[in-house]
């Protein structure tokens, strides 16, 4: 019986959170961007020295996105999870996000 329950417990866990990840690059160089303010749907974080941030959101959960750096332009993103619940590869065209340098040609237009 414990088993059971252990296994319910684990099962619901999974079903119930999903990781929402990327990575954050400059357009013109494509490197990495560090330290980029990022809001998904209210919870702030930054992403690390590798352009990486990551969260744990709930599955079936439609996300806000907003990513502000000084020197950046602004960009939101809105995503829903796939058929499956989950935010695939595919989805987040292969977790690259690229900003463009508000001193770059297509940042005006």
């Amino acid at each position: 019986m414990k088993s059971k329950l252990i296994f319910i417990v684990l099962l619901f866990c999974s079903c119930t959170n999903n990781k929402f990840y990327g990575h954050v690059y400059d357009y013109d160089t494509n490197r990495p961007i560090e330290n980029v303010h990022i809001d998904i749907n209210g919870i702030k974080l930054q992403t690390d020295s590798s352009g990486y941030f990551y969260l744990k959101v709930r599955s079936n959960s439609r996300l806000k996105v907003t990513l502000k750096k000084n020197g950046y332009s602004t960009k939101k993103l809105y995503r829903t999870p796939d058929s499956q619940g989950e935010f695939s590869k595919r989805n987040l065209s292969n977790n690259k996000i690229y900003l463009f340098n508000k001193e770059s040609d297509f940042s005006k237009k």
